[in-house]
């Protein structure tokens, strides 16, 4: 599975974060410009210079408001409507306050590069390059500043809008190799994760069919687990990436029987107490097998096997309770159970998928977890599907 558009996107969603951060300082900033304005260290109208402040604080509380208060997802589109704000918001600062702002034509450009793609810079530059010159235009005939030293068209031109435009293309260059370097970087990245969790999903499906060549039967039950624990997953809205590995890791919750004798496991008939006392130490032996491999989807492994015999009531194997239990190991430990309900064994014929249904449902907020049983209900129909598409075979 391709993972690599999910790191460029929690990139981005750091970068939005980020994005916040700054503006709320970019507001600070006006702040201490108005102050110095307010003591006469600039030679400012002080009535335009707070009209303009107080637009200025509405343009950088805008991704405070979007992301943080409204909690809203920034989508591209967003993002390029943003840029667009700043750079037409520095145009015109250029035109309120000139030569005392000329700093501020660069921070879209600088916040395009919070982001990994070089679109984004090219956008902000193709904009940014008019608003300067439009903005000295502006100037001209506005007058705002006292004691401007370029008081004639062409002296604005040349002296102002063109230096100016210079400068700009020079930082330019290096935001744009910054940009290409990042996104560079963040391919390789995505590449090197996926290769990792090929390596382990090559790892755990190995062991899976030691685990199941154990058995008598050739059978598919770590393949049936797995499904279950994604269906349940996917009901309790998990994302499309954590679904799939906490079913890929639920593959090896049974790893710990490979230490178990098969004169135990295939035993026709109940077993004696000394005989279960060994068969409760899977979960142990799976836990000390999985945790020294390194590997995010052996860490959540590492969890399934020692967890999916506890109970939601604290009456399982080590006596975990309730939320001490990880969320995927409740799912786990249903979806185990019902395979074996509905599976034949040495020990006992298979149970109906009703029966198996009214047995797990009888025990919500007893052996399973409420929302995991919850989950189970609303799903019971593909859970068949599945059994049925994944028979035991001798």
């Amino acid at each position: 599975m391709d993972f690599s558009e999910n790191i460029l996107k929690e990139y981005r969603i750091k970068a939005d974060k980020q994005l916040t951060h700054t503006c709320r300082m970019m507001m600070l900033w006006y702040c201490l410009v108005l102050f110095l304005d307010y003591i006469n260290v600039f030679i400012l109208d002080k009535k335009i210079m707070l009209i303009w402040s107080i637009i200025s604080w509405i343009v950088f509380f805008i991704p405070t408001l979007y992301c943080n208060i409204l909690k809203r997802r920034v989508t591209v589109v967003a993002r390029y409507v943003y840029l667009t704000v700043l750079v037409v918001h520095a145009g015109i600062q250029v035109a309120f306050l000139t030569y005392h702002t000329i700093i501020m034509l660069l921070f879209p450009l600088v916040v395009s590069c919070l982001y990994n793609k070089k679109c984004y810079v090219k956008y902000t530059v193709i904009l940014s390059i008019p608003m300067i010159w439009v903005g000295h235009i502006l100037s001209k005939f506005w007058c705002i500043v006292p004691n401007e030293p370029l008081y004639t068209m062409r002296q604005i031109l040349l002296h102002g809008a063109l230096p100016r435009t210079i400068e700009f293309v020079a930082i330019v260059v290096i935001c744009r190799y910054i940009s290409a370097r990042i996104e560079e970087l963040l391919d390789t990245l995505g590449d090197k994760n996926n290769e990792l969790y090929e390596d382990q999903e090559k790892l755990i499906l190995a062991l899976s069919q030691i685990i199941e060549n154990k058995s008598e039967d050739t059978g598919q039950h770590v393949k049936r687990v797995s499904e279950y624990t994604q269906v349940l997953c996917n009901s309790l809205n998990y994302s499309e990436e954590d679904s799939w590995k906490i079913s890929l890791a639920a593959m090896l919750h049974d790893v710990g029987k490979i230490m178990i004798p098969e004169s135990i496991l295939e035993k026709p008939g109940k077993l004696t107490p000394e005989e279960f006392a060994i068969v409760k130490k899977h979960t142990d032996y799976g836990r000390q097998m999985l945790e020294t491999t390194p590997g995010e989807l052996f860490n959540i492994s590492t969890d399934i096997a020692y967890q999916h015999h506890e109970r939601w009531d604290g009456n399982g194997y080590m006596g975990m309770k309730g939320e001490d239990i990880q969320n995927y190991a409740c799912c786990v430990a249903l979806a185990d159970v019902f395979d074996a309900l509905v599976s034949k064994r040495a020990y006992k014929n298979a149970w109906t998928p009703q029966e198996a249904y009214d047995e797990i449902v009888s025990q919500r907020g007893k052996q399973f977890a409420p929302h995991v049983v919850d989950a189970f209900v609303e799903n019971f129909d593909k859970f068949v599907e599945i059994m049925k598409a994944y028979p035991d075979e001798k």
